[in-house]
């Protein structure tokens, strides 16, 4: 992976326990330690947000009394994907993440490269791989209706 580049990391948050804040931050410093220039949507977050995040048992929305609504966040975070970074470095889980699945689906949109990082280290991974990951979503959602 090349470490001029700028990645966004991108992994499962709700219905996780303090939405995987933890996770994301230990990753970004890992990386950052390791030369990438990291936009994490767990920094992009308010003062207020963060800390009834980091409060959340269940990973839950309902249980953040903030003004920031899933979609508000999700926007940002689509616009940060469009407008700030060429890449994208899933985290474990991310496949069963409906959110991480709508980040992948831009970053293919706007050409953005991917990589996986597991046990302290990103290696490339694969287009079609991430575009099987969607279409499978997409393929899922279309059978039920």
């Amino acid at each position: 992976m090349d470490k001029s580049l700028k990645y966004y990391l991108c992994g499962p948050m709700s219905g996780c326990p303090q939405f995987n804040i933890p996770l994301f931050d230990q990753v970004t410093a890992v990386l950052r330690a390791d030369g990438y220039t990291i936009v994490s949507p767990a920094e992009r977050d308010t003062y207020e947000t963060r800390l009834g995040a980091l409060a959340s048992e269940q990973g839950c929305h309902a249980d953040l009394s903030i003004a920031e609504t899933y979609g508000d966040m999700l926007a940002r975070d689509m616009k940060i994907l469009a407008d700030e970074v060429d890449g994208i470095i899933l985290l474990p889980g991310w496949a069963k993440s409906n959110g991480a699945k709508v980040e992948a689906y831009i970053g293919l949109c706007t050409g953005c490269i991917f990589g996986y990082y597991s046990k302290g280290k990103v290696k490339p991974y694969k287009k079609n791989q991430v575009a099987g990951v969607v279409a499978g979503e997409l393929n899922s959602r279309f059978k039920r209706t």
